[in-house]
């Protein structure tokens, strides 16, 4: 253990030294946004370092559309586009994309779909017109929903061995109870079965329309050109769909406590709850507070009490997942059996104390070194380009986000981290799930950090397939 312990911190001495020499420049992004007639928005940035175009293609068809029962069918629906259109079988598409030295692919996650198009720009009439062939007219062929579907479920079927994927899966499903963020994209065992053409066939024809698409294109092209070619590859594109996404009310959830056996060594740990979406004003503020807690990687508190003083996890970290509704915030981490009481009582220990005074200068200076020294790198690809555009449309950042960014993390002060953290960390109302072989006595009873006045429940589940 003890030499990548030691090249871990190696490399966060070089990134440190990287990000200080970076922290002073606010990187500018040159990009133009157009309207396209069908209603898609366009956002260009000529890079004429290589000849290459990126193309990203943003749909509002993410997991959390997916309709009730069939968890699970837009990331089916995205995963077949490449698999069969009118014109080409998926054999034909992948001889195109390879003869054409292209990459194309489509997935799901759970606010949005994504379309990628990597391609020569000496190709990239052939790269649009094959773009606009998987997105316009998919066949869906039986045979392979067939197959993706079977593939689909035999990778459930292999999660089941991945201790991390369960807890996942059951931290959603209990922060979310019968809510759009309430499963993973993948779906369930029980969901994938039941889908069928029919069904992917209604969800594309519902959610992929262009009103609510966000195109960036990033690469050896002019903004003129490759509109241009876009509304003559996309004539055929019509809007229509489904309404704006409304995220239903949620109302809250008791803190919880859900134990799952499996006879693994090490415990698998998620301590969390519901936390805040994208648009919150308090996001920068967040940002911080959650790098100073356990975003911050071996400068963080968790990290420092729970590995490097006590010695019980090799990692632990937190997060908030923030979506275009409020997402989650997590505490996650393994520990051996035996100290599985012990690091989650420490966790709930390490939230207090973000609650219970003000962070010192040098956190708070730490912090705001790493998040607006790194930014750079967060765009130091035309790929990485191309999906910052697309999401600085999606979450309505603006096109001077990039200079802007540092400015907002500077801005955040000690008064700001505490009162976000009082504001939106409540440990008492926390859900706890524990994936390992649990004895009695190994996991604190709910409320897991203890304090409060609110119901509380404690579940012991059995590892099966749900």
């Amino acid at each position: 253990m003890r030499p990548r312990f030691v090249s871990a911190l190696l490399l966060v001495a070089m990134a440190a030294a990287l990000f200080r020499t970076t922290a002073s420049a606010a990187p500018r992004v040159e990009a133009q946004r157009r309207v396209l007639p069908n209603g898609a928005v366009l956002l260009v940035s000529e890079q004429r370092n290589l000849p290459i175009v990126i193309v990203q293609l943003l749909l509002d068809a993410g997991a959390r559309r997916d309709p009730a029962g069939k968890a699970g069918l837009a990331d089916l629906t995205a995963d077949l586009l490449t698999e069969g259109t009118a014109q080409r079988s998926a054999a034909q598409i992948s001889e195109t994309t390879d003869f054409l030295g292209a990459r194309l692919g489509a997935g799901a996650d759970t606010d949005y779909a994504l379309v990628t198009l990597s391609v020569l720009a000496d190709h990239l009439e052939e790269g649009l017109n094959l773009l606009a062939d998987i997105l316009l007219q998919p066949s869906f062929p039986e045979a392979e929903v067939g197959r993706r579907r079977e593939a689909t479920l035999a990778g459930l079927k292999a999660s089941e061995d991945n201790p991390g994927y369960v807890a996942q899966r059951e931290f959603v499903r209990t922060v979310f109870p019968d809510q759009p963020y309430g499963h993973l994209v993948s779906g369930t065992p029980a969901s994938v079965s039941r889908l069928t053409r029919d069904d992917v066939l209604a969800f594309y024809r519902t959610h992929y329309r262009p009103e609510r698409a966000i195109m960036a294109v990033v690469g050896d092209v002019a903004a003129a050109d490759i509109e241009a070619r876009l509304n003559a590859a996309l004539r055929e594109w019509k809007p229509g769909g489904a309404g704006p996404f409304v995220y239903p009310d949620a109302p809250p959830v008791p803190p919880a406590v859900e134990t799952i056996h499996k006879p693994i060594s090490q415990a698998n740990i998620i301590l969390g709850q519901r936390g805040i979406a994208r648009d919150n004003p308090d996001y920068y503020a967040v940002t911080v507070m959650n790098f100073i807690l356990g975003g911050g990687g071996f400068t963080s508190r968790l990290l420092d009490d729970i590995r490097t003083k006590a010695g019980l996890a090799y990692s632990v970290s937190s997060g908030f997942s923030v979506n275009k509704a409020p997402g989650s915030f997590q505490v996650t981490m393994q520990t051996k059996t035996a100290s599985t009481a012990d690091a989650i009582r420490r966790a709930c220990a390490t939230i207090e104390g973000m609650r219970a005074a003000p962070v010192t200068d040098e956190e708070l200076s730490g912090a705001r070194q790493y998040l607006t020294g790194s930014f750079p790198l967060r765009l130091d690809s035309n790929s990485k380009l191309a999906g910052f555009l697309v999401q600085t449309e999606y979450y309505n950042l603006g096109l001077d986000y990039a200079e802007t960014y540092a400015q907002r993390i500077d801005a955040v002060t000690r008064d700001d981290v505490l009162r976000v953290a009082r504001q939106y960390l409540h440990p008492e109302e926390m859900i706890l799930v524990v994936v390992g072989d649990l004895p009695a006595g190994s996991v604190p009873p709910a409320p897991a950090c203890g304090g409060g006045s609110r119901t509380a429940a404690h579940r012991a589940l059995p590892h099966e397939n749900r």
